[in-house]
């Protein structure tokens, strides 16, 4: 939700499916948790009246888009404002301790950066209130419940169904429709936790699995699922059906219109999820089921997910021997480090991670192992679809257009869902542009 036009716009999506008794799950407006985040970082460098100037901007637009929705003031949007200082002032104090002690803990990040949702879903209730629509805000830290790692919680799927009947069910049977800010949950020790940036679709998803949802519905600024990135393919075409498993491998791989953790809920209370596009109502988006489309094989899609480097560990003297592999892992296990891509050999053992942070670190540990090469700067630029393992022709086509290109691995898993090629992030957009002309536009292979 970036203004008040795209929130009055949200609104009329919601008044559109009161029939269907919806259940609403709102982001923090666009921009408001990078400021959050900025503000906790500037509060632990000890510069409290830049705090100050951060928290009363946040404020105040949250105030601005209030007064364009309503278009007068009255007792119930004075409520509103009461509501919006509270938040406020409420970080403002957190921010305060964390500029004198010099340093955030995550516990505190978490506390700060889920305000920028409870704001948004404050204003949301009250602008559907202030349009005759019977919203209720609901905090959803009462919704739900995850464990203590702060950052990227993880939900409890029964305790917070068990909230969800609780707190939600008799605002349903009222006729209210509930409002509830996405990205936040509560531990069982009642601390406020964060599900990781982006997840607010992931709270859709669980909280319609808690509610046993009919249909969970993700509106963002795309017409649904893509062949491609459009901003890197203007030529990417809608896909009007995919599966889970589909939708789940383009999430984790790159496909920004879904939080990767978003289809694990829906899937195992096989609930629909349909992608559409706030800025284009009429556009039917994107079914994801588990089925998706049987009558598509092939290539469905393809992701391309920057900021990679590439681990390789080479150890001749591990020929034949047990173990190597178990040796390599258990550094990244150690170091929390999650590993996308994999490839080996007898002697060698080659991985993708999302950034170099941690390599310095392990750099040490893995050379007792072997020798180690780090390749940064790379992507993994990954086709996806059901059956690629015995549709030659997408990989025949796949393989003709990366010629030319340099490869640092290749990797294909026994499901047949991906095939992933890291090249260079200089050669990654001309590889994606090259497959994607080949699958989906030059009609030379019989694909979605």
């Amino acid at each position: 939700m970036g203004d008040a036009d795209r929130v009055g716009t949200a609104i009329e999506i919601v008044e559109s499916a009161r029939a269907e008794q919806p259940v609403v799950v709102v982001s923090a407006l666009a921009g408001v948790t990078n400021e959050l985040v900025r503000a906790t970082d500037v509060a632990a460098a000890g510069r409290f009246q830049e705090v100050t100037d951060i928290v009363t901007s946040v404020r105040q637009r949250h105030e601005t888009v209030g007064m364009a929705l309503v278009r007068q003031k009255s007792d119930y949007f004075d409520s509103f404002l009461a509501q919006v200082t509270k938040h406020t002032d409420q970080i403002q104090d957190i921010l305060r301790g964390i500029s004198l002690v010099g340093e955030v803990s995550l516990r505190a990040r978490d506390k700060i950066v889920a305000i920028g949702e409870k704001l948004s879903s404050v204003l949301f209730a009250y602008s559907m209130r202030l349009r005759t629509l019977p919203g209720v805000h609901i905090d959803s830290e009462d919704v739900v419940v995850t464990d203590e790692n702060f950052g990227a919680a993880n939900p409890d799927m029964e305790a917070t169904r068990v909230s969800a009947i609780r707190t939600l069910y008799p605002e349903l049977e009222r006729n209210h429709i509930p409002v509830l800010g996405g990205f936040i949950g509560r531990s069982h020790g009642g601390a406020t936790t964060t599900l990781g940036r982006g997840g607010s679709d992931y709270s859709a998803a669980i909280i319609g699995a808690a509610i046993d949802a009919s249909e969970i519905q993700i509106w963002t600024d795309v017409d649904g699922m893509m062949t491609c990135d459009p901003r890197v393919i203007p030529a990417a075409k809608i896909i009007e059906r995919i599966s889970y498993v589909e939708a789940a491998e383009l999430a984790y791989f790159g496909a920004k219109v879904l939080h990767p953790k978003t289809i694990a809920p829906a899937v195992e209370k096989q609930i629909p999820i349909r992608v559409l596009n706030t800025h284009n109502v009429k556009s039917g988006g994107t079914l994801i089921t588990e089925q998706g489309d049987p009558s598509k094989t092939g290539a469905r899609a393809i992701a391309l997910k920057k900021g990679i480097t590439v681990i390789h560990v080479t150890a001749s003297q591990m020929l034949g021997a047990h173990g190597f592999l178990a040796r390599i892992f258990e550094v990244f296990a150690r170091h929390r480090v999650s590993v996308d891509l994999v490839t080996t050999s007898e002697i060698s053992v080659s991985v993708t991670v999302d950034n170099d942070g941690p390599v310095a670190a392990m750099r040490p540990e893995l050379e007792k192992i072997g020798t180690v090469r780090v390749e940064r700067q790379q992507s993994i630029v990954a086709m996806v679809g059901r059956g690629l393992i015995n549709h030659a022709a997408s990989g025949t086509a796949a393989f003709q257009v990366m010629s030319g290109i340099p490869i640092s691995m290749i990797s294909f898993g026994s499901s047949g869902l991906n095939l992933s090629f890291v090249v260079s992030e200089e050669h990654a957009d001309t590889a994606v542009a090259r497959l994607h002309r080949a699958l989906f536009e030059e009609r030379a292979v019989e694909v979605a």
